[in-house]
């Protein structure tokens, strides 16, 4: 029972530390183990991260001295918990309480509790309820930028099977490290969601999965007005997902009114609740995954995706072929898919909302739709397809060293994209940033007329790869 004893003595270092600047690292010292295999074990004994324990438990103490503490500044609050700037606090805060930290004062609502854990071992007769966690799936970063960490979701949900695989390969085959969207005429989010151009259900999570080597089942989940299923029922779901854990497959899967995917990782009580890596919300911001338990889960799926069997996929040279045949397609296409322009169609109607549209009567901050910070999010999201050129770039420079006779076109497609990925980070190099000087200075049509123009040599390198593609698909024929 080493691994309990390890668990609870780490438990109780952390309590004993909470305001030292300790880590995982720090943790795996004092019970002298690997910081990788005792992060393993953290997880499966607790269903949590070491990281994650920290933080919610400097969380918890920090909403309570700033309940019971009113003269002490929140500044020094969040000094004394481990945060770098009363910024950073605030966005932990409100992300795991659901109120400002000057709300919370104010209003002296109850706040959320994360009491210590206390690991204690219970053993009972056999035929009892059913807990299984698949071991071995990595936390899941997020930057605040929803390609990459849809990327990283799909990496962490491969590693979790087994697999061999990089992210990398991954924005390629899937498309997202070569696509652009937007919608013409609308300042909307969504556009640099996976399926946001999906012309049948689940279309682009088919081709990967394919590309990738692995049969896969992609289910969407028709409901009543009140909710209840109607092409499926809840035991079936429960039945998918329990089947899908037992054989070590995670389960992609988004719930009602969310946009991002979360993989499930396993299960309590034979089913009745499930273990999953949800994404944190943030803004440009880094975090990991949370790990969650949920009950009454089943009556939140919207749609998930089963990993079935690995199979053997096609040759790489079709792949590739297939990859760049699509890459080019979507680049040319003058029509709407759902809606949304696609392609060089989607940069220049980016470019031109950008620099042409009127903010001057927007209010400069709110959550509703009409705002100068909306538009700023919505404009991000734009920058995030674009950046995200730079994450298949790896593994076409790898492509470029086994075909030879590729190599030429792919270099110099390699370099254009490097190029316009980089106007992904442009708007931050002018001085722009997320708080109320940012959006005033987003607001200027001087200033974005700088952003429409830098976006238009980008564009221009963008093009430039598409053409190196399409000179490799003329070679070969296809």
């Amino acid at each position: 029972m080493n691994w309990i004893n390890d668990t609870q003595n780490a438990i109780n270092f952390i309590e004993k530390n909470l305001l030292e600047d300790i880590n995982a690292d720090d943790v795996s010292t004092h019970i002298h183990s690997s910081t990788d295999y005792f992060q393993r074990t953290f997880n499966i004994v607790t269903g949590i991260s070491i990281s994650e324990y920290i933080r919610n438990r400097r969380l918890t103490l920090a909403g309570e001295e700033l309940k019971n503490s009113p003269h002490v500044k929140v500044i020094d609050i969040s000094m004394k918990y481990g945060y770098d700037s009363p910024d950073s606090f605030t966005k932990a805060f409100t992300r795991f309480h659901g109120v400002t930290p000057a709300s919370a004062r104010v209003l002296r609502k109850n706040l959320k509790i994360f009491y210590p854990l206390s690991i204690k071992v219970y053993i009972k007769g056999g035929f009892g309820m059913k807990r299984k966690v698949i071991p071995n799936i990595p936390e899941i970063d997020n930057y605040g930028n929803e390609v990459d960490y849809f990327l990283n979701l799909l990496e962490a949900a491969f590693t979790g099977t087994g697999e061999e695989t990089n992210k990398a390969e991954i924005a390629a085959y899937s498309g997202m490290g070569n696509r652009f969207c937007w919608t013409d005429g609308k300042w909307i989010h969504g556009n640099e969601a996976m399926e946001s151009i999906d012309e049948t259900p689940f279309e682009n999570h088919i081709r990967l999965m394919k590309a990738m080597g692995w049969n896969a089942k992609y289910i969407s989940v028709l409901r009543d007005n009140d909710g209840k299923p109607l092409n499926t029922d809840n035991e079936q779901i429960k039945g998918d997902f329990v089947d899908a854990i037992d054989r070590g497959y995670p389960v992609l899967v988004r719930y009602v009114n969310d946009h991002k995917f979360n993989v499930i990782i396993g299960y309590e009580d034979d089913g009745s609740k499930i273990i999953s890596k949800d994404a944190m919300e943030t803004i440009a911001v880094h975090t990991t995954s949370e790990t969650v338990v949920r009950e009454n889960w089943e009556d939140s799926v919207l749609e998930y995706i089963l990993l079935k069997e690995k199979t053997k996929p096609t040759s790489e040279r079709e792949r590739i072929l297939d990859l760049f045949k699509m890459i080019t397609s979507r680049a040319r296409r003058t029509d709407e898919i759902n809606g949304i322009k696609i392609g060089f169609a989607a940069w220049e109607s980016y470019l031109h909302m950008l620099e042409h549209d009127d903010f001057e009567t927007l209010p400069l901050l709110g959550e509703e739709t009409d705002s100068v910070q909306d538009r700023f999010f919505c404009y991000c999201d734009g920058l995030c397809q674009v950046y995200a050129r730079k994450e298949p770039l790896p593994h076409y420079r790898n492509l470029s060293e086994r075909y030879p006779e590729w190599r030429d076109e792919l270099n110099t497609a390699i370099a254009a994209l490097d190029i316009c990925a980089d106007y992904g980070g442009f708007l931050w190099s002018q001085g722009f940033a997320i708080n109320e000087t940012g959006f005033e200075k987003f607001r200027d049509p001087a200033a974005r007329k700088i952003l429409a123009d830098e976006g238009r040599k980008a564009m221009q390198k963008d093009i430039e790869a598409i053409e190196q593609f399409e000179k490799i698909l003329q070679k070969e024929g296809a």
